[in-house]
């Protein structure tokens, strides 16, 4: 289960959940983007990956890596900007989830919006053989909605909101970085009640 994800402790004989008993601000989160060459996960696969790395508030590490697909359509071309010419030599789904497996470990999975990123990655996981994806996870377009002040909650929007630095939109890195941004900045605003990671997962 803690390979999985799931990020369990023994405390006198006792399983229980790391993020019951850790402050949110000391517990260890993984936000997280994908690029896929079709929404549904039982047809498409992740074709760019990006993550960050976030501990004690603030980003201390990065994920970055293009994966190899025979196909790239023309839309997600023109959304993404990534063609598949640029992933014919990289490596595949495969190997670069078991890396992300590695890098994501326990910690709080996040994204914008959570459920797509989530469920997307969870399929190609069991698809690949690497395990059930277990990780708890947030959701920075709830927590942006219950937190922060704006008219609009995309993820370009926001940016430009509060003025964080620019990133490229529909790539996986930079709208992690972003993404990253906006959780950091909703963690700002949190009602006093919220002491735990758990409280924070449950607030959502």
């Amino acid at each position: 289960l803690k390979f999985q994800g799931l990020p369990i402790t023994i405390d006198n004989n006792f399983v229980i959940l790391k993020t019951a008993v850790t402050p949110y601000k000391e517990f260890e989160y993984c936000v997280v983007d994908i690029e896929v060459n079709n929404s549904k996960p039982n047809i498409g696969q992740v074709i760019e990956i990006g993550a960050v790395k976030i501990e004690n508030l603030k980003i201390v590490d990065s994920f970055d890596f293009l994966i190899y697909a025979k196909d790239v359509p023309k839309y997600v071309e023109r959304v993404t900007g990534i063609n598949q010419k640029m992933l014919q030599n990289q490596k595949s789904q495969k190997e670069i989830l078991r890396k992300f497996r590695i890098f994501l470990g326990d910690s709080i999975f996040v994204a914008h919006p959570a459920e797509f990123d989530y469920n997307f990655l969870a399929y190609q996981f069991e698809k690949e053989n690497i395990g059930k994806l277990l990780n708890r996870s947030i959701c920075t377009l709830t927590l942006a909605q219950k937190t922060l002040k704006a008219n609009r909650y995309g993820l370009k929007y926001l940016m430009e909101e509060f003025n964080f630095p620019q990133e490229v939109h529909h790539r996986a890195l930079g709208d992690a970085k972003t993404t990253a941004r906006v959780f950091l900045k909703a963690l700002e605003n949190l009602p006093a009640e919220i002491k735990t990671a758990e409280d924070l997962i449950d607030f959502l």
